[in-house]
Parts: C-alpha cells; sequence; structure tokens
C-alpha cells in the first residue's frame, strides 16, 4: 500500500480509537492496539512489515523525550534509588533468570539467545504505562517510580539485548566484557544526550538574542532535539535511547527558559499533538503486526506456544514482585530511599508499582530487530520462537497487567496523595503575594483617579486569590462562589460577542480575515476565563 494511504489510514485508525475510548471501559493504549488487530484483517493492511531500525528513529526519540521532559527532576533526584533498582538491577535480574529458566524449558533454544529473549522483555513500557496511569487517583511517587522506572529501563534493555544479540551471534561470553561494554554504551548515551540539550538551548538563546525567536522556529529546534541526540549517540555506537532520555530529562525545567509566552503555548500545543499522534501510531502498528508475529511459528504446537507464553509472563511477574517487595524492605531498614510510607513498606503501594508492568513498542522494536542471521549466513537460533514470545508477553501484560490497573488502582484505594496539591497552592499564594505587592509599589506613583482605581481593583483581585487559598475555608468558599459567578458572566459576555460576531460575518459586514482576528481574541478571553477556581 502507497505510503500517503497507508499513513492516512493510520491517522484514521487513531482518530476511530480516540473517540471509541470515552465510551468502552479500556485504556487507550490497549483499545488502539484492539483496533490495529482488527485492521489487519483489512486487504493491504495485513502485509504490512515494520522495519525496526526505521520504527525506533522515527518514533522512540520524540516519545521518550516529551515523557521525560515532563518528568518532575527534582522529585525524580529524590527517588533516584529505588528507580535504579528497577532499572538496573531487576533488569539484569530479568535477563539472567529468563534467559536461564527458558533455556532448561526449551533446550533447543541456546543460553545466549535465551539471554536474548530476556533482554528484550526485561522493559515496562513508558508509553503505555503514562497512558493507563495519568488519569488514575494514584500517589505523585508511584507515578514518578513506574514512570521513571519505564524510561530508564528502555535503555538498559537495549543495552542489555546489544550485548546478548552480540554473545548469540559469537558464541562467546566474557562477564569483564559486558560490564565493560555496557559502561561505554551507557555513559557514553548520557553524556552526549545531555551534551545535544545544551547546545540546542544555546542555540536557542544566540537566536532569541538575535530577534530570531520565532515561535514556530523555537518549537522546530526542540521538535528536532531527540532526533539529533539520537542519531549522534547510535552513530558513534553508544545508546541513543539512553541519550535522549538524558536530553529530556536534563531538559525538564529549563527548556523553556528565556522563551516568550507564544513560544511556550506553541512548544506546548506542538508537543501535545505530536506525542498523541506517535503514540497512538506505535500502539496500532504493534496491533497491525501481533498477528503476523503470532503466526510465524506453525511448526510448533499451540499448547506449547501457549505453555511457554504463560511460564514467561509468570515468571516475569514472579521476579518483579520478589524484586520490589524485597528491595523496598531493604531500603527501609537501611534508610535508603522511599519504600512506601514513613512507617515501612505499604503492601497496596508495592503491589501498584510491581503490578504496572506493560510492555509495549520497545519490546516490539527490539524483538523485530533481531537478526535473521549471523555469521556466515548462519539463521539466528530459534529467531521465530523469541519473536512470538515477545509478542506474547506484550499480549498477555496489556490483557493481565494493563486491563485490571485502572480498577485495582480504585480497589486498592491507595489515595491521589496531596503534597503536589499543597505545593501548587504553596506556590499560587506566592506569585499572588509577589504581584500584590507589585502593584501596591506602582500604585504609589499613581495620580489620576481612574488609573488608581484600575490598581485598587487589581490589588483586591490578588487579595481575593489569597483569600482562598490561604483564608478561613467559610471566606474561601464565599470567595470561590464569587469567583466562579463572576467567571460565567464572562463567559455569557463573551459566548454573545462571539454570536454577534458570526452575525456580522453572515451579512458580509466583516469579511473572514477580520472574523479570524477577532475570534482568536475570543477565544484566548475564554480560554483564561475557563480556568477552574481553584487554580486562580
Amino acid at each position: 500500500m502507497p505510503v500517503v494511504e497507508l499513513t492516512l489510514l493510520l491517522l484514521l485508525a487513531i482518530a476511530v480509537g480516540g473517540a471509541l475510548v470515552h465510551w468502552t471501559p479500556l485504556p487507550l493504549p490497549i483499545l488502539l492496539v484492539v483496533v490495529g488487530v482488527a485492521a489487519s484483517f483489512v486487504p493491504g493492511l495485513d502485509g504490512i512489515v515494520v522495519d525496526p531500525e526505521l520504527f525506533l528513529l522515527l518514533f522512540i526519540p520524540p516519545i521518550l523525550f516529551a515523557d521525560a521532559w515532563v518528568l518532575p527532576r527534582r522529585d525524580f533526584v529524590s527517588t533516584l534509588k529505588p528507580v535504579l533498582l528497577l532499572a538496573l538491577g531487576l533488569v539484569v535480574l530479568t535477563v539472567v533468570a529468563v534467559g536461564y529458566v527458558m533455556h532448561w524449558l526449551i533446550p533447543a533454544m541456546p543460553l545466549a539467545v535465551a539471554f536474548t529473549l530476556g533482554a528484550i522483555v526485561s522493559p515496562t513500557d513508558a508509553v503505555a504505562t503514562v497512558a493507563t496511569t495519568q488519569t488514575l487517583p494514584l500517589p505523585a511517587k508511584i507515578v514518578l517510580i513506574v514512570n521513571a522506572e519505564s524510561l530508564l529501563n528502555d535503555a538498559s534493555g537495549l543495552v542489555a539485548f546489544k550485548l546478548a544479540v552480540a554473545a548469540a551471534a559469537t558464541g562467546l561470553f566474557s562477564s569483564t566484557a559486558v560490564a565493560g561494554n555496557f559502561v561505554h554504551l551507557a555513559g557514553g548515551g548520557i553524556i552526549i544526550g545531555i551534551f545535544f540539550e545544551w547546545l540546542g538551548r544555546e542555540l536557542r538563546q544566540h537566536l532569541i538574542h538575535l530577534h530570531a525567536g520565532d515561535p514556530v522556529l523555537q518549537t522546530l529546534l526542540t521538535v528536532l532535539m531527540p532526533y539529533g541526540a539520537y542519531l549522534a549517540a547510535e552513530a558513534l555506537h553508544v545508546s541513543g535511547i539512553l541519550a535522549v532520555v538524558a536530553a529530556g530529562l536534563w531538559a525538564s525545567g529549563q527548556e523553556v527558559k528565556g522563551l516568550t509566552a507564544d513560544a511556550r503555548q506553541h512548544a506546548r500545543e506542538v508537543w501535545r499533538m505530536l506525542s498523541y499522534v506517535l503514540n497512538g501510531l506505535v500502539f496500532v502498528l504493534l496491533g497491525l503486526q501481533l498477528r503476523r508475529m503470532l503466526t510465524s511459528v506453525d511448526e510448533y504446537a499451540p499448547l506449547d506456544l501457549a505453555w511457554y507464553a504463560l511460564v514467561l509472563w509468570a515468571l516475569l511477574m514472579v521476579l518483579r514482585i520478589a524484586w520490589v517487595w524485597i528491595s523496598a524492605h531493604l531500603r527501609y531498614r537501611l534508610g535508603w530511599g522511599w519504600s512506601g510510607s514513613s512507617s515501612g513498606p505499604d503492601p497496596r503501594r508495592m503491589l501498584l508499582v510491581s503490578w504496572a508492568a506493560v510492555r509495549g513498542s520497545i519490546t516490539l522494536a527490539t524483538a523485530l530487530s533481531v537478526p535473521a542471521v549471523i555469521a556466515a549466513g548462519t539463521p539466528f537460533p530459534e529467531r521465530d520462537l523469541v519473536v512470538f514470545l515477545a509478542a506474547a508477553t506484550i499480549i498477555l501484560t496489556l490483557a493481565f497487567n494493563g486491563l485490571p490497573l485502572p480498577w485495582l488502582i480504585r480497589k486498592l484505594a491507595v489515595g491521589s496523595g496531596e503534597e503536589n496539591l499543597r505545593e501548587e497552592h504553596a506556590a499560587r499564594a506566592e506569585i499572588a503575594r509577589a504581584a500584590l505587592a507589585a502593584v501596591t509599589v506602582a500604585e504609589s506613583e499613581l495620580a489620576d483617579p481612574e488609573d488608581l482605581a484600575f490598581a485598587r481593583q487589581l490589588a483586591g483581585r490578588y487579595q481575593g486569590k489569597l483569600e482562598l487559598l490561604e483564608g478561613e475555608p467559610q471566606h474561601a468558599r464565599l470567595r470561590a462562589a464569587h469567583i466562579a459567578l463572576r467567571r460565567r458572566l464572562r463567559l455569557a459576555a463573551i459566548s454573545a460577542e462571539r454570536q454577534r460576531l458570526h452575525e456580522l460575518h453572515a451579512s458580509d459586514a466583516i469579511n473572514d480575515e477580520t472574523l479570524r482576528i477577532i475570534e482568536t481574541e475570543l477565544d484566548e478571553r475564554e480560554l483564561v476565563s475557563s480556568i477552574s477556581v481553584d487554580r486562580g
């Protein structure tokens, strides 16, 4: 099928999934996989083959960069120990345990190939995890740990995959060489990612100083950032994935400094659209590929395949649950990072961290990138079986982990945690206090009665915000009611303005350009007036 028609069909599938998600209990990633599987029965879509290198290059860098970009860097540092234990320690344990168990279960699968399978299925999926949990009431630290783990173990899993494939191709394995290669791949990726993010930010700042700070140009350079870091790292034979994650984490909280309000708003909207489309394409393509991946092992008995897949899923869950619980207890006893609560590991929180183990796009891409042949043209041992088990793991984790996760979160009722809300309220109060002080200083320099009246009115608004955020509950409720009433009046007035504007356009009193200019202003005012009362 031509690329243009295929792209349009994929975008249509994303739109269909985005519409259906409002009427189904399925999270959007899972629903899009279902849509992809259904689309694979459409003539012309059943034979689509995804190039894993192209897949990694086009989709993974911007998706991981966007997820790392919005990860709170201060909170990430505070939970670094449990995150690293999951993203590094659990990945190594998974590779080793899966390797030995699957080699024992399937003797025809060489040990190095079994290690390759372990590396493929070790990373959890950042995209699926974020999309599944972002609208659910979870404590901030659980969300942070699960999302940060998903980002970092993508990199560690891919590094382990490259090393395992090399061992399978050469038949040689050296723990010293593996450790050295790991440090080289990971360390080099981190350095390149940070360097590219710094270089890109400096370039944009220089353009702003040269009065070339056009929002479209600034956003375009930001979008090119993850691709540049990924390509540079891969060209230097280090981890491109880790370079992208490092660039995103380094950019967190700094990327928008110095930009104009227009540029910041434009960047947010573009990245929001880009992330939605790319995430959707990943899961639709995953669904399109699954049927073909599951039918590539016809020579094996169906019951044997089902048994292998279930054993692999169960092994992954046992390893994860055991690692999460044991490491939490050790961290609590040693005073080494977050373990669930101040009184010790919280079983509900530990269960949620353990169950958030969905596999997705990285597992798909790495499975497809297993080479068909190795040295001297020899076929890669049991490649079809490795690809099948990787696909089966994606399906089983989506079904057994992803589907029940929203229900599990509500059932355990761990609460969403109020630490972020308290911090947000405190910050809003501080900036309102600063604004009030600035208006008071300016008021002392005014002489015109009309100007003084406006300054006092503006000061009263900021004082009202302070009362809403810090006042007595009864006064805060009264203030919130007043603010809500005023906003309803503003919205009603804006609606009347818009209606009259369209009447003028319909009667040819104004042209299309005038309509667009005024309606853009009305839209901006409506967005400001629609902000919830508790957000000022």
